[in-house]
């Protein structure tokens, strides 16, 4: 790819960005004035516009993260036969024992939130029919 090439894609995707930003403010008037528009297949419920939530903002999010992490320092520092590894084997044991229990802390407060989320939901659409 040219240089031109790159440059006409960047102001490509800028002018792209710059037709979805109106967008988004358009849309936080509308909610913020309460004047989202209804849809006949929601029941009269507003219609949700804009990009989807972000998957990082889910509640499992951070602790599956930390689990992963921690199994594979555990793995490093424990299991693995690679000599190569072995000069490193005292940074993962000190990071297994760190992230062991930030991961007892966290996998549990986790799996809670994503609980009471789910009932938080189930409870707005038995309310909403």
């Amino acid at each position: 790819m040219t240089r031109n090439e790159a440059a006409v894609e960047c102001v490509t995707a800028l002018g792209a960005a710059e037709r979805y930003v109106p967008a988004m403010s358009e849309q936080s008037d509308e909610i913020k004035s309460g004047s989202l528009p209804e849809s006949p297949d929601t029941g009269g419920q507003p219609v949700r516009r804009g990009p989807p939530p972000n998957p990082l903002y889910h509640p499992l999010f951070l602790p599956i993260l930390l689990v992963v992490f921690t199994l594979w320092f555990g793995f490093d520092a424990f299991l693995t036969s690679d000599p190569e590894m072995a000069q490193h084997q005292t940074f993962n044991r000190i990071m297994y024992l760190v992230m062991q229990p930030i991961c007892f802390r966290t996998v549990p407060r986790g799996i809670s939130e994503f609980l009471e989320d789910q009932e938080a939901a189930g409870r707005s659409q038995g309310s909403a029919t």
